[in-house]
């Protein structure tokens, strides 16, 4: 796993380690190495989650449309339902937000 330059995961809440952990190991079974992309960092919507040390964005731009579709869905899965798994164009977002 790799922490692209400049991005801050110092503060993540412990919920975001199942996570990473699980993300390593989707995206190796994809022969990727999984880049967080954006932690504590970055420009989000007011009240998001990363703010809070809730969410993790990950590299997905070496995935084919399909595939980035299977990993979320297979993260999600793994996770579970205290976790939402975005698929954007750009990245895959995950949160820990029980409550939704």
């Amino acid at each position: 796993m790799q922490i692209k330059e400049g991005v801050n995961i110092r503060g993540l809440n412990i919920k975001m380690r199942a996570v990473l952990m699980a993300a390593d190991g989707i995206w190796q079974n994809f022969g990727q190495e999984l880049v967080v992309t954006a932690g504590l960092d970055g420009k989000h919507s007011k009240w998001s989650l990363h703010y809070y040390g809730m969410a993790v964005d990950l590299r997905s731009r070496y995935f084919s449309d399909a595939t980035k579709q299977i990993a979320a869905d297979t993260l999600q899965e793994e996770l579970g339902g205290d976790y939402d798994v975005v698929s954007h164009a750009t990245h895959i977002h995950v949160e820990y937000d029980p409550d939704r």
